[in-house]
């Protein structure tokens, strides 16, 4: 019964097989974009973790030469109870040790920073990522919808195949729109 209409010019079918094809063009191009956007979404995912790590491990370096303050606590005794031209060295030693705890933490506090903005990046990639899958399922739908129309010849199922198209359609712009 489908093949006789479609020799006979039925003009269903031709609106089912063209609408068909071009919902799946749009599928194609979508699961592209989706794809792309999820491999950035784990690339910056991935930074962020080497990141964290990384501020993590300068924090635990902070933490070390924290543990000595006992020693910067006898440096500052022996300061003062030290020879005045010994007292220049110590005071000396004091100040460095306290310019490099202010390294150590102004580098921590960078890497974190820096953990925010890859934690940021991934996370505006997959906002779209998930829009593009939303707009996949609708144009599923609505491919097999086209198909079941195909077989049973109704306009209804057509027409609802068409409106989850274009509410695939929609959905795509949108997540298109948040590139």
């Amino acid at each position: 019964m489908v093949e006789h209409a479609a020799h006979a010019g039925d003009s269903l079918s031709r609106w089912v097989a063209v609408f068909t094809a071009i919902l799946a063009a749009l599928s194609g191009l979508l699961h592209y974009e989706e794809g792309v956007l999820q491999t950035q979404a784990l690339i910056f995912k991935n930074d962020t973790v080497l990141l964290q790590s990384k501020a993590s491990d300068q924090w635990s370096y902070y933490q070390a030469y924290q543990a000595q303050s006992s020693k910067d606590h006898l440096m500052e005794l022996v300061a003062e109870l030290a020879l005045a031209e010994r007292q220049a060295f110590y005071r000396d030693q004091i100040a460095k040790y306290g310019a490099c705890k202010k390294e150590i933490t102004a580098k921590a506090q960078d890497l974190e920073k820096q953990v925010e903005d890859a934690n940021h990046r991934s996370e505006t990639k997959e906002h779209p990522q998930h829009l593009f899958g939303q707009a996949l399922a609708l144009l599923s739908v609505a491919i097999s919808l086209a198909a079941i129309t195909s077989l049973t010849n109704n306009r209804k199922l057509f027409v609802l195949a068409g409106a989850m198209g274009a509410a695939g359609v929609v959905v795509s712009v949108l997540a298109f729109l948040h590139l």
